[in-house]
């Protein structure tokens, strides 16, 4: 007997999410809704009010890494405003996508299709490195179907060895590029891109290396 596909959905996996994983959620679904919003006329909850109190959100994560008492429990709140907001976003979305894996993707959810597993995030790689202005690389990952990406440098060891210190930036998009900036002139440099998605991050691409100008 054939096994029946259950609908697709969006996923309420962002309830269980880490802070840092709800936080990456939180941007995808703002910027997705945003970038869409001709598929999605009717939001529960408007867009600029949702994209303020993520950055609340994104502020008190930032502020409660030192581990105080008062700095958690307004991090603890300002999550659960943001996921109350998110909620109905999600429960919008799933009624206008009906279904529709296309639609739910382009909003910045997560799809749920029954019995259809995740597949682990691919492994981008660094496309082009581009000095700009002087101290100044632009680097672009090769595009991957990820939520997110992360580069990062630093200046090579001796012999080519991996950095033993890395600058790291988290980006919504692939291109146009990530700036480097502050960079020494006739300095190598290693840098290394990876990408967040379903499962998680996936590994560090190789490392390539430039001697800044």
């Amino acid at each position: 007997m054939a096994t029946k596909q259950a609908k697709v959905k969006v996923a309420m996996v962002f309830h269980q999410e880490s802070d840092e994983q709800f936080a990456v959620t939180c941007g995808a679904v703002d910027a997705g809704l945003t970038k869409d919003s001709a598929m999605f006329p009717a939001l529960p909850v408007d867009l600029a009010t949702f994209g303020v109190q993520s950055a609340a959100f994104g502020a008190a994560l930032v502020a409660s890494k030192d581990g105080g008492r008062k700095a958690v429990a307004e991090k603890n709140k300002q999550r659960t405003v943001t996921t109350k907001m998110l909620s109905k976003l999600a429960r919008y979305v799933d009624e206008v996508a009906n279904g529709d894996l296309t639609l739910i993707t382009a909003s910045g959810f997560q799809p749920t299709a029954g019995t259809t597993s995740a597949q682990p995030t691919a492994t981008p790689a660094v496309g082009k490195l581009v000095q700009d202005k002087s101290g100044e690389i632009v680097v672009t990952p090769t595009t991957v179907n990820a939520r997110m990406y992360e580069v990062h440098w630093g200046v090579a060891g001796p012999g080519g060895a991996i950095p033993a210190t890395w600058t790291t930036i988290q980006v919504a998009n692939a291109r146009p590029g990530t700036r480097a900036t502050g960079l020494t002139p006739g300095t190598v440099y290693t840098f290394q891109v990876r990408a967040f998605g379903t499962l998680g991050w996936s590994d560090w691409s190789d490392p390539v290396s430039k001697m800044s100008t």
